[in-house]
């Protein structure tokens, strides 16, 4: 060939570049006017009304329309790029002389109502050839080739074969003499052996830049299209997703061949085999740097480079023990798929022999059953094969890197990630070369499946949809405290805490971005969707996100009752509501068993001492092997600051008012001084450690006096006072023997649990105790000559809200 080693760059353009008369000029304007081969598609949306055009005509239906818009299209965009009279009616003589062609042939489809591979080879070919003229008229200096005479292809085991060597001859002889800056070439067509016109299928404009790329000896292909460039994975199923700027020929073959739609699979092969390095890039974005492939690819810090997926799969399995140790069973199954044309894009087999399962396209799933059922009757019936499943709702994710090849660990970091996303995998193929692990999922958990992954190998952050139940105090304090940190979050650890979902008992507001967590109240108050459990939890938990959890800052009851059934769809649970630890035994058992074998969890420090390490703390020591004796506690802040007021002198009432004004007490102060949080607290801490207790179990002391039981909040603060001198002999008894008096709660060593009030010695450890703080003592076989002690605030929106956050983020560091 002359004149041509390593001189050219062949630029190709889709369909997306060249869908108007701006983007023809945008065309132009990207060329540097030297050198050039330029192979370019059909004019978008082109060839798929060309097939709809045949389709109307093999069923009788009006095509004649359609066939006009399709010519005035084409003459409006002459008009507005050629000025050249001469050049634009020969261009506008050149397409209706083409569509009435085109016309005639749709004709001869109607009346036989079929049409031949050879006929929509014919038909499919026009637009590129149109597209292709009118930018070379448009371009001036430039010269035309119809690809249909230099490109020949035939086939060899279904698969399409470029005939190099006479494709080069037949391109050399057009070459003679000429000379050009630029050639403009049509992308998608070419001819048989025999001459024929032919396709080399859709999108197969990149396998012709290619194709041209080699036979020019190009020095580099640049693909044009509507993206910046192969994403990490697809940016609609995975908004995190970026432009990966460097990867090698494999990678992207891997990707290609596995869904990344921005270049077809056949495209790398003639690059790679001439190394002749390709650039995806966005005719939108020209300044993006796109994707350079290469033989020598940029090293990434990640092993993995890109996902991809293919949605729509059918896995077929075929068992049987008569299959163990017999030679060729594999090679025939898939023998039967090569007859029936069918193919196989995953291959698993166990290494018992005893079962075979591969995927295919679903729409082949039921043709593939009937092959292998026919051909393999005779094993069938003699059991040697006992049974053939199908299953149609599958899809394949492909994890693709260089970086992998060699890497220990990447296989067991991919599983662990889409278990802890809950998603189940089917099989699993690595070929040797070990750049690119393939794994048969659920079709509906692609999106959750892509997003796990893509975060858990540090493409992107990892994101955590958040739903909130009950947004008063804690909730509202939580949500600051969220908000506070995000961004340090973000940057630090890669972690995204995405709040979609805010619900009270009457409202809630539901948002597919984060919601903007300085202007929430708002939002909330202006959001017209009623409080609906159900939806909230369908929105929360997204297919495009991986992890989802639920918040529970309420004290309701019957949410707490729906913890299950959330963990059992695969929703997180997070929750200072302690009406699932200290309610029904049962139900709490039934919970717990469900953390054992599920791939939630259930986190609930805050249901005991607010944000104090208690839970943590407790597990920790049952887990290391220690049995716990006794645990003795002030577990209530509001009341640890009601007697620590009445020791400095404070009324019962007036101290009650105190922390009431503070903060401190329920809206109703009878809810803390009944006793029955701290029971709860109780027997929380008893269940952990192993007792079956319930709250009817534990014996308390209730200093809400009986005939305020039942009246309103406002008339018990009124009469409270008449009750003080009760309280005040008390304390007074207990100082004259040098003690203070506290409100306590038990576990004791028999699993009897109490909640009194004690009047204890200066030397014990609650005498230190201040205001509000909760304090814990732990006496287990280990600490028992010097027990083990927790103290600190134990009331008040921060210090609860902050123990909540501190779940989401030991959550977070579970998911990691």
């Amino acid at each position: 060939m002359q004149d041509a080693e390593k001189k050219y760059i062949v630029q190709k353009f889709g369909g997306s570049s060249l869908s108007d008369a701006g983007h023809f000029k945008t065309v132009k304007s990207l060329l540097k006017g030297k050198d050039e081969v330029i192979v370019v598609s059909a004019v978008k949306d082109v060839t798929s009304t060309l097939k709809a055009l045949l389709d109307a005509a093999q069923e009788k239906k009006p095509f004649q329309l359609q066939l006009t818009h399709l010519e005035k299209q084409h003459i409006t965009l002459i008009h507005s790029l050629i000025f050249s009279a001469d050049k634009s009616n020969e261009l506008i003589t050149t397409i209706q002389a083409d569509c009435h062609i085109i016309k005639d042939i749709l004709h001869a489809v109607e009346l036989i109502r079929s049409s031949s591979k050879e006929t929509q080879d014919l038909i499919l070919g026009y637009g590129e050839q149109w597209s292709a003229k009118i930018l070379t008229a448009y371009l001036d200096h430039a010269i035309y080739l119809d690809a249909a005479t230099v490109l020949f292809t035939y086939e060899k085991n279904g698969t399409l074969c470029i005939d190099w060597e006479k494709s080069q001859k037949a391109l050399d002889a057009f070459l003679e003499n000429k000379t050009f800056t630029q050639m403009v070439v049509t992308g998608y067509i070419a001819s048989t052996i025999q001459g024929q016109r032919t396709t080399l299928g859709r999108n197969g404009s990149d396998f012709s830049a290619a194709i041209f790329a080699k036979l020019f000896h190009a020095a580099s292909l640049i693909i044009w299209t509507d993206v910046d460039g192969i994403f990490s994975a697809d940016p609609r199923r995975v908004r995190s997703a970026f432009a990966v700027e460097s990867m090698s020929y494999n990678e992207a073959l891997e990707l290609a061949y596995f869904g990344a739609k921005v270049l077809h699979p056949m495209t790398i092969a003639p690059a790679l085999e001439d190394h002749i390095p390709i650039t995806i890039k966005n005719t939108n974005n020209p300044l993006a740097k796109g994707t350079y492939i290469s033989e020598t690819p940029e090293r990434s810090i990640h092993p993995v480079r890109g996902l991809s997926c293919v949605d729509n799969v059918a896995l077929i399995n075929i068992e049987g023990s008569g299959m163990i140790g017999v030679s060729g069973i594999a090679a025939r199954v898939f023998e039967v798929m090569h007859q029936a044309n069918i193919s196989v894009i995953l291959i698993s087999q166990a290494s018992s022999e005893h079962s075979i399962c591969f995927a295919v396209i679903a729409h082949h799933a039921q043709a593939a059953k009937n092959a292998l059922s026919e051909q393999l009757q005779f094993e069938i019936e003699r059991k040697h094969i006992e049974k053939i499943t199908v299953d149609t709702s599958c899809a394949i994710l492909a994890a693709v890197g260089d970086g992998m090849v060699g890497s220990i660990g990447v296989l067991g970091k991919l599983c662990d990630t889409l278990a802890k996303a809950n998603v189940n995998i089917r099989a699993i193929a690595q070929g040797s070369s070990e750049r690119n692990i393939s794994i048969v999922i659920k079709n509906d958990e692609a999106n959750r499946a892509l997003q796990a992954v893509h975060a858990g190998f540090y493409l992107s952050n990892k994101t955590i949809s958040i739903g909130l139940i009950g947004c008063g105090q804690i909730g509202s304090t939580l949500l600051q405290q969220i908000n506070a940190e995000l961004e340090h979050l973000r940057q630090k650890y890669h972690v995204n805490l995405c709040v979609r979902g805010i619900m009270n008992s009457k409202k809630m507001l539901l948002q597919h971005e984060p919601i903007h967590l300085m202007e929430w109240e708002q939002h909330l108050e202006k959001s017209p969707l009623q409080s609906n459990i159900a939806d909230f939890i369908q929105h929360v938990y997204s297919d495009d996100m991986p992890h989802a959890v639920i918040i529970d800052c309420t004290a309701n009851k019957v949410i707490a009752e729906e913890y299950i059934h959330y963990m059992k769809r695969g929703i997180h649970v997070i929750t200072p509501n302690k009406h699932a630890n200290a309610g029904d035994l049962s139900y709490y058992k039934a919970l717990k068993a469900l953390t054992e074998i599920s791939n939630c969890h259930y986190l609930y420090e805050a249901t005991v001492c607010a944000g104090l390490p208690v839970i943590s703390t407790l597990q920790d020591i049952i887990k290391t092997g220690d049995e716990v004796l006794t645990v003795s506690g002030i577990l209530s802040g509001t009341l640890s600051y009601i007697f620590s007021e009445m020791v400095n002198g404070v009324s019962f009432s007036n101290a009650v008012f105190a922390a009431k004004k503070a903060g401190y007490t329920e809206p109703d102060p009878r809810e803390d001084l009944s006793g029955r949080d701290v029971a709860r607290k109780l027997v929380c801490l008893a269940r952990e450690i192993g007792h079956d207790v319930s709250l009817e179990d534990v014996e308390i002391f209730d200093l809400v006096p009986q005939v305020l039981k039942t009246c309103s909040v406002d008339e018990f603060l009124k009469q409270l006072p008449r009750y003080d001198e009760v309280m005040e002999l008390r304390i007074k008894e207990a100082m004259t023997k040098q003690q203070k008096l506290f409100y306590v709660g038990t576990v004791h060593a028999n699993g009897k649990l109490s909640v009194a009030i004690e009047s204890l010695s200066g030397s014990h450890p609650f005498t230190a105790l201040k205001s509000s703080d909760n304090m814990l003592i732990f006496t287990t076989r280990r600490y028992n000559k010097q027990p083990l002690i927790i103290q600190g605030p134990g009331a008040g929106a921060e210090v609860t809200a902050a123990g909540v956050f501190a779940d989401l983020l030991r959550l977070v560091s579970y998911l990691s």
